[in-house]
């Protein structure tokens, strides 16, 4: 994004408001959650700080509140202890939600031993009933508690909701989760910001604060003043002389990249500051088959810096030798499943990774928060060592950040790379037409299949050719279904006739391998393999109520794959998301 595009949002939205805000009450907590605690041991980084979840203020030996209002099972407890700090006649808690789940989850306030307020499956909870929460932009919510002269205000995107009448004496904070139906969420996933005040905000510094939450939503910036990183730096696009290297700060920087095959690091590339916040350097010059340290170092015009710390990559072979990769897709709204999976893939150190797409949601151009607020935070820990090569999906069809964050993508989505002994062809199926016999991408393919020497050739993309999901391509529950995009069966022609063995794709969010299939049928000695993984972080999926004929297995739950890769041998392993292995699959040449 534009530098100044930032700026001025930055001064007609956060300045005014952050002024109305602070006007004689500075809180006393106010904090910012980002949790992602990176990689483990020896691979930690300080771009990963536990400082930015709410870790700090857990109980670990449970507190029992006998007038709770959600009936469910605790999570975590989480105490705040202001007795030095609050005058409980007048003080308020301020809550910024990011709610993109979609199995029930909750959270209850209580002061001292008195449940004020509770949230659970959409519906707040009080001692006098529920109401219907109205978050604002689909997933977010601003909430401020307001307490003063025996009165609690429950306010939500501005507008008063609540009343009550409540006498407190205690000066102890305690916020119960709910949250075991959505597995590895803890609540800092959920709450984004926190702040507690020493007095009861007034509606027009409420409304205020409710801007200012929403610009910082717009901008995609992840905390409102201090310079940080929008986009940690991540590996992409490696050959065996050279490395692309992309990151994202909230504003202009001046950069260094250092780098070299052992430390200290000899070599810089420096970067001026430009009109750029999303920045690529290409490191060239570099040894095949060599692992290599980096370090990113980013400096504002105000001398703030941001230091990567050292980080690792390793560039691939000239020749075919043996590579490990991994294949994931749909990382979508779950940060916390794309933690979970990274570091179990971390523990497999693969030489690369391949994403099927839907790398976000929805992360079109007026949803930068979607990349920098979800996609990042999730995946960076892991891909600033491992080079990720994703295709686009219809999370992000138009390509507007794709192709600001993938620069050595075609303008169109779609590319093709060489690694170790196989060729792999990343296409856009959000562009349909180009796929078909005539098309762009499907005379491009067609070229590129033709001329390729590897002994294995990998196609990638989003969108499913076949499918044994319920309702995707017909409500299975209720009728036929064409198990699958039947507009793809010309580029599956295309497939055969040049001998490619295995598809890779995503879009639904469950796992399927096919038996070889050929010109539409089961054929074990002449098919390709077609492996549908949907398992990082979008909504669970399921399956038709039948076993569809072609599917060989099948897995709801989320996942990832790993293949090992020889000039003769294809091993392909699928992993839950603790790191239980599932299915395989061995192929030969």
């Amino acid at each position: 994004m534009k530098p100044y595009i930032h700026f001025a949002i930055y001064l007609l939205f956060f300045l005014p408001q952050l002024a109305k805000a602070q006007t004689g009450d500075q809180p006393i907590l106010d904090r910012w959650f980002w949790p992602n605690a990176g990689l483990p041991r020896n691979a930690a980084s300080p771009l990963f700080q536990d400082s930015l979840s709410l870790n700090q203020y857990e109980i670990h030996q449970s507190r029992y509140f006998p007038n709770h209002q959600i009936n469910q099972e605790v999570s975590k407890q989480y105490l705040f202890d202001l007795k030095d700090t609050v005058d409980l006649a007048s003080f308020s808690l301020e809550f910024w939600l990011l709610d993109h789940v979609n199995q029930p989850i909750g959270f209850e306030v209580f002061i001292g031993e008195t449940s004020v307020f509770g949230l659970w499956d959409g519906l707040y909870q009080f001692s006098k009933g529920e109401i219907k929460q109205k978050p604002w932009s689909e997933y977010w919510a601003h909430l401020v508690l307001t307490y003063q002269n025996g009165v609690l205000e429950t306010w939500e995107n501005a507008v008063l909701i609540s009343t009550q009448k409540i006498a407190l004496s205690e000066r102890t904070i305690v916020i119960q989760s709910y949250l075991k139906q959505e597995p590895y969420m803890a609540l800092d996933d959920w709450i984004k910001h926190l702040s507690i005040h020493q007095k009861a905000l007034s509606s027009s510094v409420i409304q205020g604060n409710f801007e200012a939450h929403q610009a910082i939503k717009e901008t995609g910036r992840r905390f409102p003043v201090s310079f940080h990183f929008m986009a940690e730096p991540y590996l992409y696009s490696p050959s065996p002389r050279s490395i692309q290297i992309t990151f994202e700060t909230d504003r202009t920087a001046k950069t260094e990249i250092k780098y070299g095959t052992s430390l200290p690091l000899q070599n810089t590339v420096s970067l001026p500051a430009d009109n750029n916040t999303i920045v690529t350097a290409t490191i060239s010059d570099l040894n095949p088959s060599q692992a290599y340290f980096y370090q990113v170092i980013s400096e504002d015009s105000f001398g703030n810096t941001l230091d990567s710390g050292v980080l690792t990559f390793r560039t691939p072979p000239e020749s075919d030798n043996p590579v490990l990769f991994g294949v994931v897709s749909d990382t979508e709204g779950r940060p916390w499943i794309n933690e979970q999976i990274g570091i179990k893939l971390w523990d497999e150190r693969p030489d690369f990774l391949i994403h099927m797409g839907d790398v976000t949601d929805g992360g079109k151009k007026n949803d930068h928060w979607q990349w920098t607020q979800e996609y990042f935070p999730g995946t960076s820990a892991l891909t600033s060592r491992i080079p990720m090569m994703p295709v686009p999906g219809n999370g992000e069809g138009d390509l507007f950040w794709y192709n600001q964050y993938h620069r050595q993508a075609s303008p169109g989505g779609y590319y093709n790379f060489s690694y170790g002994p196989g060729e792999f062809f990343m296409l856009n199926s959000n562009d349909m037409e180009g796929l078909q016999p005539g098309g762009v991408q499907y005379e491009w393919l067609k070229t590129e299949l033709t001329s390729s020497k590897k002994p294995w050739k990998f196609v990638s993309m989003h969108h499913a050719p076949y499918s044994a999901d319920e309702d995707d391509y017909g409500n299975t529950w209720k009728g036929e279904s064409t198990h699958g995009d039947r507009n793809l069966q010309p580029l599956l022609r295309l497939m055969e006739a040049h001998g490619v063995q295995v598809m890779f794709y995503g879009h639904l969010h469950t796992y399927m391998r096919t038996l070889p299939m050929k010109e539409d049928k089961i054929n074990l000695s002449e098919g390709i393999h077609f492996v549908q993984t949907g398992g990082m972080g979008g909504n669970l999926e399921d399956f038709a109520p039948n076993r569809i004929p072609f599917a060989a297995k099948t897995f709801r739950g989320f996942h990832y794959l790993t293949v090992s890769l020889t000039s003769e041998d294809f091993e392909l392993r699928m992993y839950n998301s603790e790191g239980a292995m599932l299915d395989q699959l061995k192929l030969f040449k």
